[in-house]
C-alpha cells in the first residue's frame, strides 16, 4: 500500500481531468457521516465542486470543514484517489464555477437545474492526506467480471 501524502501523484492526475464520479463524505450534526456523489473540477492543485446553500452537504461543511473524497477511475474502479482534508467555501454569485461543471459533465454552457432562489457555493478541498491506489489492472475496461454479478 502506498504511503499517504498531501500531493496527488502525477500518474493519477488523469482521473481528475476526466469525467470522474467521486463520492464526498461530510460529518452531520449528529456525528454520523453523509456520503454523496459529486462532479468536480481540478485546476492542477485543488479539487473543487459546487453545492447550494440549501443542501445538507453545505450545512455540514459550515459546521465542520473536514471532508473525505473517494475518486475512482471510471475506466478501472480498482484505481482510485482518496483525499482527506478541509474545505473553504466561496459564494459563486455569477455562477461561473457551476457553469464550468456543466461544460465538463453535461456539455452545456449553463447549469440550468437549480430552483429559483438557490445560492451556489464553490467548495475547495485543501488536502491533508492523499492516497492513490491501483490494483487489479486486468480490469482496465472498468467492467465488473461476469461471475461477480452472480449471488
Amino acid at each position: 500500500m502506498p504511503k499517504p501524502t498531501k500531493d496527488i501523484p502525477a500518474e493519477y492526475h488523469d482521473i481528475l481531468e476526466m469525467k470522474c464520479f467521486p463520492h464526498v463524505a461530510t460529518i452531520r450534526p449528529d456525528g454520523m457521516i453523509s456520503n454523496n456523489p459529486i462532479c468536480l473540477v481540478w485546476d492542477g492543485k485543488y479539487v473543487r465542486f459546487s453545492t447550494t446553500k440549501g443542501r445538507a452537504k453545505y450545512h455540514n461543511l459550515v459546521a465542520d470543514d473536514r471532508i473525505a473524497l473517494s475518486i475512482p477511475d471510471p475506466r478501472n474502479i480498482w484505481r482510485y484517489i482518496e483525499i482527506r482534508g478541509r474545505v473553504t467555501l466561496v459564494d459563486d454569485v455569477d455562477r461561473s464555477f457551476v457553469n464550468r461543471i456543466a461544460r465538463k459533465y453535461m456539455d452545456m454552457d449553463e447549469y440550468i437545474f437549480d430552483s429559483p432562489g438557490d445560492e451556489r457555493v464553490t467548495v475547495t478541498v485543501h488536502p491533508e492526506q492523499v492516497s492513490a491506489v491501483g490494483v487489479n489492472p486486468e480490469y482496465n475496461d472498468g467492467q465488473v467480471p461476469e461471475d461477480w454479478t452472480k449471488g
